[in-house]
């Protein structure tokens, strides 16, 4: 969880044995779940999560591979622990013109690179769209975690993305945000590097 010192170790080793009250499994979708809550104060946050087609396995493999990781915006990238990721909303030439939001062009500009890459967006539903629409097109990323906030388009999108046939790590409703895309991206991270999996 980026402790560096003794007492960031002992505050990440008291966090894991608070959260075990709420999830009491070893598994890796657990450990996915019990970081989701570290990172936001809110048990209630792991009946919110979905996990479809192997997405943990899926997403460890990707980061073992060396993979790209996609971020909506730079509020993901600057969370995230891997250094190679690239930001959507930074490569959004031509979203004025088309009438488009930044973060959906972003993804439609770096269409070519999404295949076995992971997506993270934290933010966006219009990107999250954009990644259904793409998909459909057949860019096919190796996992898809979407946990865009909101009330405009944010369930919907979610909603999409898991009516997808790709590993996929979502949040119903309107609840979600960047944290919590991040969080679950970290976790894979340290699946992958620091676990047995």
């Amino acid at each position: 969880m980026g402790a560096y010192t003794k007492e960031a170790e002992r505050i990440v080793e008291e966090s894991y044995r608070i959260v075990e009250r709420f999830v009491k499994g070893n598994t890796p979708e657990d450990f996915v779940l019990k970081r989701c809550i570290i990172a936001t104060g809110d048990p209630s946050v792991k009946d919110i999560i979905v996990f479809r087609n192997d997405p943990v396995k899926a997403g460890v493999k990707a980061i073992r591979d060396g993979k790209e990781i996609i971020a909506d915006v730079s509020m993901v990238k600057a969370g995230i622990r891997w250094s190679n990721v690239v930001v959507a909303v930074e490569h959004s030439e031509g979203a004025k013109e088309l009438g488009i939001t930044r973060t959906a062009m972003g993804f439609y500009n770096l269409r070519d690179r999404i295949a076995g890459s992971i997506i993270a967006i934290g933010n966006s539903p219009s990107a999250t769209l954009a990644v259904y629409d793409l998909f459909k097109k057949g860019y096919k990323p190796a996992l898809i975690v979407a946990t865009p906030v909101g009330f405009v388009n944010a369930s919907k999108s979610k909603e999409m993305v898991r009516c997808l046939e790709v590993p996929s790590i979502t949040t119903i409703g309107s609840r979600g945000g960047s944290a919590l895309c991040v969080a679950i991206v970290n976790s894979m991270i340290d699946l992958a590097h620091e676990r047995s999996y």
